[in-house]
């Protein structure tokens, strides 16, 4: 896969990571588009009309969570690989809203630029680019008489 053709949307509200995972990205040949909170990621995403090939996203985002953004894209675009970082959550998270968060798809902040290099290049050589989704079971609360 030939990195110079590969579009990527960089998500992440920390603006020093944001700058050191573009330029990392970058100097290895990815087109990169960035957001610093849900919404931008929203309509970043809606002006590429497709492009995007892989969204790296920051579970922790002002206006919403990663999680909820990649569900939100992947009404729009099924099937877009998907590679979370985080910080300050781990990637058991995601299960809350169905999502199966292997550690192919989950990079843990930080990290130096080889790792967020391997860790691209294995999610889109990957036979499996997108975390499994599983039901979400909807808690109900009883009512006590």
């Amino acid at each position: 896969m030939e990195t110079q053709k590969i579009r990527i949307l960089l998500v992440d509200d920390e603006e020093s990571d944001l700058i050191v995972a573009r330029q990392t990205l970058e100097s290895d040949g990815y087109t990169v588009s960035v957001a610093g909170d849900f919404q931008e990621a929203l309509d970043a995403f809606e002006a590429a009309r497709g492009a995007v090939e892989l969204l790296i996203i920051d579970i922790s985002l002002p206006g919403g969570n990663g999680c909820d953004l990649v569900m939100a894209i992947w009404k729009q675009q099924a099937n877009v690989p998907v590679l979370f970082v985080s910080g300050h959550v781990g990637a058991e998270v995601c299960r809350y809203y169905g999502l199966d968060i292997s550690d192919s798809h989950f990079l843990r902040k930080p990290f130096s630029p080889e790792q967020l290099k391997e860790s691209v290049r294995h999610v889109l050589e990957s036979t499996e680019p997108l975390p499994k989704l599983y039901p979400v079971k909807v808690r109900t609360s009883s009512s006590n008489p």
